[in-house]
């Protein structure tokens, strides 16, 4: 008798929590905008690094996002920062990752690189 009753307390259970999460899914009307997670960033983490940098601070990166996209070539400003082990460095020496693995996080809107970590 207690091993039943226990399988009615778990049935119970489950179905109370199944009828939580069906409430806490989002209803989808075609008439309004789907509220959720905009992704305005992303990143290649490039193991070879494509990179050009001229002296006013102002060039290029090519990389992928995965080993089966296409490559993404993105636009680095003097506004593009460069971090080397979490410490701000002065952005010249990403050009010393050329060849050499970095993580480049840039904007998808405009495809400026907000970052070069490595």
């Amino acid at each position: 008798m207690k091993y039943i009753s226990q399988m009615f307390t778990l049935l119970f259970l489950l179905m109370v929590s199944q009828a939580v999460t069906a409430a806490d899914a989002p209803i989808v009307d075609d008439d309004q905008p789907m509220r959720g997670v905009i992704e305005t960033t992303n990143a290649i983490e490039s193991s070879s690094l494509r990179i050009s940098l001229d002296s006013t601070l102002n060039g290029f990166v090519e990389g992928k996002v995965c080993d089966f996209c296409e490559p993404i070539k993105v636009t680095i400003t003097p506004d593009t920062k460069a971090y080397a082990n979490n410490v701000e460095v002065p952005l010249k020496q990403a050009t010393s990752r050329l060849g050499r693995f970095a993580t480049v996080i840039y904007e998808l809107e405009t495809k400026n690189v907000t970052a070069i970590r490595w």
